[in-house]
């Protein structure tokens, strides 16, 4: 992980143990632009600064590398490729009645 980003993490989020507030604190996933959809989340992972392992992961795995490369190029190809996916996750069946469930908290099923 780039080393500035691990000293602001360490500075926003103290161990558990060094912690006097009890709060969990939230970080943005994208540092650059955290409130617009974009391709800079894969910027990120090329300068190293990837806040999940997994994440980071995609950048330093040599069958996702090429991918990420591309994205972080690309932007408007990214745009476009993102907007398909969208449409096609439109066409999906959403469950209904006792098919499906929603959550009132996110990790246990009902």
């Amino acid at each position: 992980m780039d080393p500035t980003l691990a000293q602001q993490l360490r500075k926003r989020c103290p161990a558990p143990s060094n912690s006097t507030t009890g709060a969990d604190p939230t970080v943005q996933l994208d540092v650059i632009t955290p409130n617009r959809l974009d391709n800079k989340y894969y910027v990120n992972l090329k300068n190293y600064r990837g806040l999940l392992t997994s994440d980071q992961t995609l950048w330093t795995s040599p069958s996702t590398a090429r991918m990420v490369r591309s994205n972080a190029i690309h932007g408007a190809n990214w745009a476009r490729n993102f907007a398909a996916a969208m449409v096609k996750m439109g066409s999906i069946e959403v469950m209904t009645g006792t098919q499906g469930e929603i959550r009132k908290n996110c990790r246990i099923v009902n």
